[in-house]
């Protein structure tokens, strides 16, 4: 299995020029993932993008030469099976990568995913990775080697670390970067799933969703982001309420996926609808890299609040408001208070006000 280690450095500066090339997130991470494949070469990986808030799949990913009947045990275990190497506990230590040899103390035989669902398929060695910035996941991978080839060293995993938080800015920037198309005018759908998540039923409204969510590979019955959500809701009992799933469709349009399992069955029903501002502007807030309180600001401008009127209800002084409000315009990239409403709220959903 070659590898292109000699030239890692050239492809990090690759992997830092294409965060920084204003890429949706599908494009990002099909460019990123043959890149990674030159310099830590597979059988397979996965490369997704994910919702830092519930670390749930977004509506971009890449699956390369991974069987396909993979995907929902991977996600069951990531949800419903207590294991080693969760993506979300991977990126909550701060680490970018782990390797499933190091984090089983040489024997990957003790973790549940390897046993039941890697090595049936012949995989020999497996690192994961979270594409991080802060505290937040904006992104993971999976990659795989079978049993022929050798195991991930050292430099290789110290290169993906490298480019992790590089690949992870690029997601970040594709929050924000494109605005989405004209609303289709489509209502809620609803989805009716099996233990296996194969469709038993949808409505016209939920398949029609289905097949704008970018990045699905075929022959799979939905989704990767809806069999992750549905591995996360049958979880539920186990991790308290089910977040919401944000998606994001081919032009950029946000959706809303949330359900909840029939009672006395193992059926799920989904409800995919058109989110709402309220719903997105944690999001994109996060996206532009403002602070809680720059975050406060941004609402009550968007409310049509003078600075008085802000620092009277924030308890802050017109001149801290002020602050605020520059350091706001400068990751924004704006110079008015109305471009500012402009480019956070109305260009990634509509309508605007009435719902911040």
């Amino acid at each position: 299995m070659a590898h292109d280690l000699r030239n890692a450095g050239s492809a990090l500066r690759e992997i830092e020029d294409l965060s920084e090339a204003g890429l949706d997130a599908q494009e990002l991470l099909l460019q990123a993932g043959r890149i990674i494949d030159r310099v830590v070469p597979s059988d397979g990986y996965f490369l997704g993008a994910t919702d830092p808030e519930t670390s749930l799949c977004i509506g971009a990913g890449v699956v390369q030469d991974l069987p396909l009947e993979m995907c929902q045990p991977t996600w069951d275990h990531e949800f419903l099976v207590p294991d080693f190497m969760k993506f979300r506990d991977i990126g909550r230590s701060g680490r970018y990568v782990a390797d499933v040899h190091e984090e089983t103390g040489g024997n990957p035989d003790r973790s549940a995913r390897w046993r039941e669902v890697l090595a049936p398929q012949g995989f020999a060695s497996e690192v994961r990775a979270t594409f991080t910035t802060g505290d937040s996941m904006w992104g993971v991978a999976q990659i795989d080697r079978l049993g022929d080839a050798p195991r991930f060293s050292d430099p290789e995993k110290a290169w993906l670390a490298q480019a992790s938080p590089l690949i992870a800015q690029g997601l970040r920037r594709a929050m924000v970067a494109h605005v989405p198309g004209a609303p289709c005018g489509r209502g809620p759908g609803v989805l009716l799933l099996d233990a296996e998540c194969n469709i038993v039923s949808a409505t016209s409204e939920a398949a029609a969703w289905l097949d704008e969510i970018e990045g699905v590979p075929a022959g799979l019955p939905v989704p990767l982001e809806a069999s992750s959500y549905a591995s996360r809701v049958r979880a539920a009992t186990e991790e308290g309420p089910v977040p919401t799933a944000r998606i994001r469709t081919r032009n950029g349009m946000w959706l809303l996926m949330h359900g909840s399992l029939l009672d006395g069955t193992d059926q799920l029903a989904l409800v995919i609808e058109p989110a709402k501002a309220a719903d997105v502007a944690p999001l994109i807030v996060e996206a532009y890299g403002l602070s809680q309180r720059e975050v406060d600001v941004t609402k009550l401008i968007a409310r049509g609040l003078g600075t008085s009127e802000i620092a009277a209800s924030l308890f802050l002084s017109p001149h801290t408001v002020r602050d605020h409000v520059k350091a706001v315009f400068e990751k924004v990239g704006v110079s008015s208070r109305g471009e500012l409403v402009a480019k956070v709220f109305a260009d990634h959903y509509s309508p605007v006000l009435q719902h911040v």
